[in-house]
C-alpha cells in the first residue's frame, strides 16, 4: 500500500509540475474538455427531464389514453387525442376484470372560464379548469393536502384547487367550505386541497369538479353525453395488471364499432387505439392535446448533440495532449533509460489523464451550475423535475469520469509510452506515417462533427423562418381576438360590433369558431350534391360571421360573400375554400358557384362562393377542403363562435383596445375583458422548432469554440514536429506567406473532406426529419447554401486559429531550430 501511495504522489507531482510550466496550454486544455463536459451534463439534465415526464405516476405503466382517428377508404384523417363522452360508461359495463378505472377530463372545449370569489370579489379567467369523473384519484397520483379522495368529488357543483389556486383567491384563510362562482351561473364549493401538478406532467389541472356539474350548464345534458359523433374529452384507462394493450385496443373497437356505426357510414369509419401514458409527453402530432407536448426527435437530436460535443472535446484533449507530449520526450527517455517499462510509463499517464480528467469534470460542473439558469430560459423548461437519487447520480458521474479518461488518455499514453529512448534524449520524436494518420482522422471526424452541428442548425433554423414567414392567405397582423364562448358579451354580439366600429382605429370586426392557422378544427357531414344517399363524408367546417373575410383579408375568387342584405344566408347558404372545388372535381371555382351540399337531416345548403385557400389550421396538416357557414340563430351563435376578431389601424392601437375593453365592461360584469394579437399567438405554436433552433445554435457556437482549441493543439504540434523543416526552407528562401501555405493546406483539405462526408449525413437526417412537415423549406437548396456557409465559415476559423502558430513559426530563428543538427 504504501508503494502504491509514494507512486500516486509522485505522479501527482509529476502532473502538476508540467501543468504549471506550461499554464496556458494547460489551461486551454482543461477549459475545452471542461466546457464539453459541460454540454453534456446540461443536455443530459434535459434529456433525463424529457424522459421523465408522467413517471411519477406509481400505476403509470398501466394507464392509458385512448385516441380517435377518423378513417376515410381506410386511410387516417388525423388523429386526435379526445374521444365521445359516452365512451366511459361503455367500457366501464363491458369491460370489468381487464379495465379497473376510466377517467375523463373534459374542459368545455373553452378556452378559458371565467372564476370568482363572491367574498372579496376575485375574478380571473382560469385555463386549467377540468370536469372529471372521481376515479381520478384512484388513477392518477394527484397528492390532496385537504380532503378525503373518496368523498371529495362525489357530489355536483362540489370542487378541487390547488394549493396555488387557494392562495390566489383566499391567501390565508381556510379554502375548505368556500365557494366560487362558475361564469357567473353557479356557486361551486370547495371540498378539497390537491399540491400543484408537477411541472414534469404533460398536463396540469388547477380545478377538478365532477361531470355531474355539467347538468347546471347543459339542460339537455342526457343526450349530449350520449353523442358519439362527438369527441369532446379526453380518455384515460387503469388496466388490471397484466393486461395485454393490443388485445385490450381490439377489445374497445369491437364493443364501440356498434355506435361509431350508427353515425359514421360509408367510406368512412373510426379506429381507436391506446396511447400509453409515458409516451404521451414525447409524441407530437396528434391533434387536439391538452397542453403542447414535446418530441421525441428533440431528445434524440439533443442527445446526439451532446455525444459530438463530448467526442469533439475528448479529440481536442488527445490533441492537445499528443502535442504536450513532445514536451516531455526527454522525461520518458530518461526514464526509460533508467529502466521504466512501456506498461509503467502508459499507466502513469492514464492516471496524469484521470486526473486531469476529474479536474475538469469539476471545473465543468461549476460552468454548468452557472449556466444552468440560462439553459433553463432557452429550454423554456423547469429541469430540476427528473427525479434521481444520489447513488445513481454517483454511479453516473464516475462511469462518466472513467470513461471519458480512458477515451482521451489511451492514445497519448500509447504514444509518449512508444518513445524510443535514444531518439528522445536526442530531442528527435517520430514523425510516422501511422501517427499522422490517427491524427488526420481524427481533425476529419471532428470537422465533421462541426459542419453537421453547423449546417443542421442551420437548417432547423431555417425550417422555423419558414414556418413563421410562410403566407397562410390571411393577414393576422393588427387583428386581435377577443375571447367570447360562455361570455355575456356573446349575446350582444351586434350592438358590441357597431359599438366598435365608431371608433376611427377600428376597421372590422367579426367572429369565428377557431383562431384561423390555428390547432383546433371540427369535421361536420356534409354530402356533395353529385354524391349518393348514402356516402356521408366529413368535411372541416367553421362557423363565422359577417365580414370574415375582409376582417382577415381572405380573397373571394367566385360567387359573392356572406351579406346581410340576403337574409336566407344563415339557412341556406355557404362558403367554400378551392381546394373544396379542386377535391370535388368541380372544374372552376365558377363552375362551383350554386353547387349544394346535404347535411344528416337532409337540409340542402348552397355555395355562394369560393374563397382563395388559407390555412384554417396551423401548419402541421395539410391544406385541406373547407366549409364556411353563418350559425341560422342566436342559439347557434352562443355555442360556436368562440372569437370576436377586431382589425385595428396602425396608427393608435391602446386606445382601440381601452374602447373595447368599455363596450365589454357595459356589456359583461362576470368575465374580465380579455384579449390577444392573432399573430402573437400564432407564433407560439411554433415555440418549440424555435427553442430547438436557439438550443442548437448555443452549442454549434460551443462546438466551434472546442473545435478551435482542438486545432489550435494540432497546429502547435505540427509547429513543433516540422520546426527544422521550416528553418530549412526558410534558409532556402520561404517567405513568412509560404510559411503560414505549409502549415495550413493541409487542414484546407481536411475540412473540405469532412464537409464531403458530413454533406450525406446531414441530408438523410434532415430529409427524414422535415418529412414530418407538410409545409417545408427546399432541401438541396437550402442543404448547399448552408453547406458553402459552413465550409466558408470553417476554413476562417480555421486560418485565424492556425495563423497563431503560423506567425510563431514564421519567427523562428533558422540558426536556433538547426544548432543541434
Amino acid at each position: 500500500m504504501g508503494v502504491h501511495r509514494v507512486n500516486l504522489l509522485l505522479i501527482l507531482k509529476i502532473a502538476f509540475r508540467n501543468w504549471r510550466r506550461t499554464p496556458l496550454f494547460s489551461v486551454v486544455n482543461l477549459m475545452g474538455l471542461a466546457v464539453g463536459i459541460a454540454s453534456c451534463l446540461l443536455i443530459g439534465i434535459y434529456v433525463l427531464n424529457e424522459l421523465s415526464y408522467d413517471e411519477y405516476h406509481e400505476k403509470s405503466e398501466r394507464i392509458y389514453r385512448v385516441t380517435q382517428a377518423i378513417q376515410n377508404n381506410g386511410e387516417n384523417d388525423g388523429r386526435a387525442v379526445t374521444t365521445p363522452i359516452p365512451l366511459k360508461e361503455l367500457i366501464d359495463n363491458e369491460l370489468q376484470g381487464t379495465v379497473a378505472k376510466t377517467v375523463r377530463f373534459f374542459d368545455l372545449e373553452s378556452e378559458s372560464v371565467s372564476i370568482k370569489n363572491p367574498d372579496n370579489n376575485v375574478v380571473i379567467r382560469q385555463s386549467k379548469f377540468f370536469f372529471t369523473d372521481p376515479e381520478v384519484f384512484e388513477v392518477f397520483d394527484i397528492n390532496l393536502v385537504r380532503g378525503d379522495t373518496g368523498q371529495i368529488l362525489s357530489e355536483p357543483n362540489s370542487v378541487v384547487i390547488t394549493e396555488e389556486v387557494a392562495g390566489i383567491y383566499f391567501g390565508d384563510e381556510d379554502p375548505m367550505g368556500k365557494t366560487f362562482h362558475f361564469e357567473g351561473r353557479f356557486a361551486l364549493t370547495v371540498t378539497g386541497v390537491m399540491e400543484n401538478w408537477p411541472q414534469n406532467s404533460h398536463f396540469r389541472a388547477d380545478f377538478l369538479t365532477p361531470f355531474s356539474t355539467l347538468r347546471n350548464l347543459w339542460g339537455n345534458y342526457e343526450e349530449l353525453v350520449s353523442r358519439w359523433r362527438w369527441n369532446p374529452v379526453w380518455t384515460y384507462l387503469l388496466t388490471e395488471p397484466g393486461v395485454d394493450d393490443q388485445e385490450l385496443e381490439q377489445s374497445i373497437a369491437q364493443i364501440s364499432e356498434p355506435y361509431y356505426e350508427e353515425y359514421f357510414t360509408g367510406s368512412e369509419s373510426v379506429d381507436l387505439s391506446l396511447q400509453p401514458l409515458d409516451d404521451i409527453w414525447l409524441t407530437a402530432g396528434l391533434d387536439a392535446e391538452i397542453e403542447p407536448v414535446s418530441n421525441s426527435v428533440n431528445v434524440y437530436l439533443f442527445g446526439l448533440v451532446a455525444l459530438f460535443i463530448l467526442t469533439l472535446a475528448c479529440i481536442n484533449f488527445i490533441n492537445l495532449s499528443t502535442a504536450a507530449a513532445l514536451r516531455r520526450s526527454k522525461e520518458v527517455g530518461v526514464r526509460k533509460a533508467l529502466g521504466a517499462e512501456r506498461s509503467g510509463i502508459a499507466g502513469q499517464f492514464i492516471v496524469e489523464s484521470i486526473i486531469f480528467t476529474l479536474t475538469a469534470f469539476l471545473v465543468g460542473i461549476l460552468i454548468g451550475w452557472l449556466a444552468f439558469p440560462y439553459f433553463e430560459m432557452f429550454t423554456g423548461r423547469e429541469l430540476m423535475s427528473a427525479n434521481l437519487e444520489w447513488p445513481e447520480i454517483a454511479i453516473i458521474v464516475s462511469v462518466f469520469v472513467v470513461v471519458i479518461a480512458l477515451l482521451a488518455g489511451f492514445y497519448p499514453s500509447a504514444v509518449l509510452s512508444s518513445f524510443n529512448p535514444i531518439d528522445s534524449l536526442r530531442g528527435k520524436q517520430s514523425k510516422g506515417k501511422k501517427g499522422t494518420r490517427v491524427r488526420k482522422a481524427l481533425v476529419s471526424i471532428q470537422f465533421s462533427i462541426t459542419a453537421i452541428l453547423l449546417i443542421g442548425t442551420s437548417l432547423v433554423y431555417f425550417q422555423h423562418q419558414h414556418l413563421q414567414q410562410k403566407d397562410l392567405g390571411f393577414d393576422s397582423e393588427q387583428v386581435i381576438a377577443v375571447p367570447v364562448y360562455l361570455t355575456s358579451a356573446i349575446w350582444s354580439y351586434d350592438e358590441m360590433k357597431q359599438r366598435a366600429l365608431n371608433h376611427s382605429s377600428i376597421l372590422q370586426v367579426s367572429g369565428s369558431q377557431t383562431l384561423f392557422g390555428g390547432s383546433n378544427f371540427w369535421k361536420y357531414d356534409y354530402t356533395p350534391d353529385d354524391s349518393g344517399n348514402e356516402d356521408t363524408p366529413s368535411f372541416s367546417k367553421l362557423f363565422v360571421l359577417h365580414d370574415i373575410l375582409k376582417t382577415m383579408d381572405i380573397e373571394i375568387i367566385a360567387g359573392r360573400d356572406f351579406s346581410e342584405d340576403f337574409s336566407t344566408d344563415g339557412d341556406q347558404a355557404l362558403l367554400i375554400n378551392r381546394e373544396m372545388v379542386n377535391y370535388l372535381d368541380w372544374g372552376d371555382p365558377e363552375d362551383a358557384v350554386g353547387r349544394t351540399f346535404r347535411n344528416p337531416d337532409g337540409e340542402e345548403f348552397s355555395v355562394i362562393g369560393v374563397t382563395e385557400n388559407f390555412n384554417h389550421t396551423y401548419l402541421r396538416r395539410e391544406l385541406e377542403p373547407l366549409i364556411l357557414d353563418l350559425p341560422s340563430n342566436t342559439t347557434q351563435l352562443i355555442a360556436n363562435i368562440e372569437y370576436m376578431k377586431v382589425r385595428l389601424a396602425p396608427d393608435n392601437p391602446s386606445d382601440a383596445i381601452e374602447h373595447l375593453q368599455t363596450i365589454w365592461a357595459d356589456l359583461d360584469q362576470t368575465h374580465p375583458f380579455d384579449y390577444f394579437f392573432v399573430d402573437d399567438r400564432l407564433n407560439q405554436l411554433y415555440e418549440t422548432e424555435q427553442k430547438v433552433a436557439s438550443v442548437m445554435g448555443v452549442f454549434a457556437l460551443i462546438a466551434i469554440f472546442v473545435g478551435s482549441i482542438g486545432l489550435l493543439g494540432l497546429a502547435s504540434y505540427s509547429v513543433k514536429v516540422r520546426e527544422k523543416e521550416v528553418a530549412i526552407r526558410k534558409v532556402l528562401g520561404l517567405s513568412a506567406p509560404g510559411v503560414f501555405y505549409l502549415l495550413s493546406k493541409d487542414y484546407a483539405v481536411l475540412i473540405l473532406i469532412a464537409h464531403l462526408i458530413a454533406l450525406p449525413l446531414i441530408y438523410f437526417a434532415a430529409d427524414s426529419w422535415l418529412a414530418g412537415f407538410p409545409y417545408h423549406i427546399e432541401l438541396l437548396y437550402y442543404l448547399m447554401i448552408t453547406f458553402v456557409i459552413s465550409l466558408i465559415l470553417s476554413l476562417l476559423i480555421s486560418i485565424g486559429t492556425i495563423s497563431t502558430q503560423s506567425i510563431k513559426a514564421a519567427l523562428l530563428n533558422p540558426a536556433e531550430s538547426l544548432k543541434n543538427e
